[in-house]
């Protein structure tokens, strides 16, 4: 007789063959991706802010520049100058420049220059530069600069800020007559494309911050024979609004009595 095959059932006390569980484990770890995702696209944390350690003739470090820039990106300074030209001091002149810019790239896309400095005597004057102002209908508004220095606060697409410091200094013959004496000051002007700092106070009051750095620099290069009056600290740099023709005529005035006291 042939051997009929049949089948035989497990004893009702055998364990249970595993069930199978990658199906659950790998919904959790793909939710747990897609969290991860997105907090990685808020956060994003290969973003930086990278600052040159010095600018401008090394007069500026990178806590000064920081209130200008946004969270994320990119300073440079563009063809940097280890030197400051003045006219006590032409030789070098390959390694000396009167003007200092740097630029912005911003992780959000934005660009452009992010502060342009440049020292040079005041040849025209306090006056002089006022009354220019007041041509272009731009709204600036004098500031106390104690007795050996002049500000004056402008708008000019964004802020700027002019420094006119108090200095005895010897120039060279020229060929041109008016700039064969000395004037009495110095000037140091500061300002940029726009604001980036968040608030926009922060930002101009940088302005007045980084004036004040590149003046107590520039003195040196600048050999002053006088003793050099600047304050300890930058005074409040406001924010401008348009004023009347005759104000600014009146304002500039005693800005400039101010600066000659």
């Amino acid at each position: 007789m042939a051997d009929v095959p049949y089948f035989v059932p497990n004893p009702l006390d055998a364990p249970r063959p595993p069930r199978r569980r990658w199906v659950p484990w790998s919904a959790g770890v793909l939710g747990v991706a897609l969290i991860a995702g997105s907090v990685l696209w808020v956060w994003r944390p290969w973003r930086s802010l990278e600052i040159p350690r010095s600018a401008c003739w090394s007069a500026l470090s990178g806590n000064d520049l920081r209130p200008l820039t946004g969270a994320y990106g990119k300073v440079s300074e563009v063809g940097p100058h280890p030197r400051l030209q003045t006219p006590t001091s032409p030789e070098e002149t390959e390694i000396r420049s009167n003007a200092c810019r740097l630029s912005w790239q911003g992780d959000d896309g934005r660009q452009g220059k992010l502060l342009a400095v440049r020292v040079d005597p005041a040849w025209g004057g306090i006056d002089a530069d006022r009354a220019q102002d007041a041509s272009r209908n731009r709204p600036a508004t004098p500031l106390d600069g104690g007795p050996g220095a002049a500000w004056l606060a402008t708008a000019e697409g964004s802020h700027r800020v002019r420094l006119y410091v108090r200095c005895d200094f010897q120039v060279p013959a020229a060929s041109d007559p008016a700039k064969r004496k000395a004037p009495p000051y110095f000037r140091v002007d500061v300002g940029s494309d726009g604001v980036y700092a968040d608030p926009a106070a922060k930002g101009r009051q940088a302005y007045g911050d980084i004036a004040l750095k590149i003046a107590r620099a520039a003195a040196a290069e600048y050999r002053c024979s006088n003793r050099v009056q600047l304050p300890d600290a930058a005074p409040a740099i406001p924010d401008l609004v348009p004023e009347k023709q005759g104000t600014q005529g009146t304002q500039g005035t005693q800005g400039k009595e101010k600066a000659d006291g």
